[in-house]
């Protein structure tokens, strides 16, 4: 645990379903460690009536160079532009 550093745990529950999300710089190697403990967290879990639809591992700092990369550029950004558009 000490070596774990940083941790956030996002939990998203909707009617007694869950999803869990470990969000951890060590994320490839947490995932393998808490890999035997899945299936015990389904059972209990489903022993309260609920059901986990599953867990995910994130590492923050690949989290944010895929943000960067699909980064909308702002429109003062984009140069110029001049017209209307409708929708209608």
């Amino acid at each position: 645990m000490e070596r774990l550093e940083e941790t956030v745990i996002d939990m998203q529950v909707q009617n007694r379903i869950i999803k869990v999300t470990v969000i951890n710089g060590h994320g490839a190697t947490l995932e393998e460690a808490a890999g035997q403990y899945l299936g015990i967290l389904r059972e209990n879990l489903g022993k309260m009536d609920y059901r986990l639809s599953g867990v995910s591992f994130v590492n923050p700092v690949y989290e944010k160079e895929r943000d960067l990369r699909g980064k909308p550029i702002p429109f003062s950004e984009a140069g110029s532009y001049s017209g209307v558009d409708i929708r209608i």
